[in-house]
């Protein structure tokens, strides 16, 4: 070999890795696979609070959850969030949702985002996509629904009811238990 080849393969067998031992992203895997990440907006007053309780609500009842809150700055990153698989659940606002699930507004240069229900808050929907483990969505309808006293929603607000987009089977499994109501 010559020693230019040499200096070649020394450069790329460190450039390999440096770059293989530092990925952020490696960290971030690991984290959402030991946390459930629920992801909201900053644009809306009150949205960070909502997201910040929310989480709170679904440790507390599900303390394997490891749930925490995290923050984008619009509904519209949310759903890509979520369109991506990057983040498993999140908060929007149910035109956001309407727009998503019917691919327009937003999202018409996108597919269509097959998003579901798990409970309603206020003007906020706690969404997933339709393949979301439908034991888990039940779960989680269960931890607001027992913790919606401690969420920061209008007075009359309800989890269940009529929405703008489908329901995730799971949260029905527990809407339709005979669980006390909202």
């Amino acid at each position: 070999m010559t020693d230019r080849k040499v200096v070649r393969l020394a450069v790329l067998g460190v450039a390999a890795v440096l770059v293989s031992g530092h990925s952020p992203y490696r960290q971030w895997y690991v984290y959402r696979a030991n946390h459930l990440v629920v992801v909201g907006d900053k644009l809306r007053p009150g949205a960070l609070a909502l997201t910040t309780a929310v989480a709170s609500a679904i440790v507390t009842r599900w303390p394997a959850s490891r749930a925490v809150a995290a923050s984008v700055e619009t509904p519209v990153e949310v759903v890509k969030l979520l369109r991506s698989g990057q983040l498993p659940c999140g908060l929007i606002p149910s035109a956001t949702a309407q727009e998503a699930l019917e691919g327009r507004g937003h999202f018409a240069d996108d597919d269509k985002v097959s998003l579901r229900v798990v409970a309603m808050l206020g003007d906020s929907l706690f969404v997933v996509l339709d393949r979301f483990d439908r034991e888990r969505a039940r779960d989680i309808a269960q931890a607001l629904s027992e913790r919606r006293s401690n969420l920061p929603l209008p007075r009359n607000s309800a989890l269940r009811g009529p929405a703008p987009i489908p329901f995730h089977p799971g949260a029905l499994d527990y809407y339709a238990s005979g669980s006390p109501g909202p």
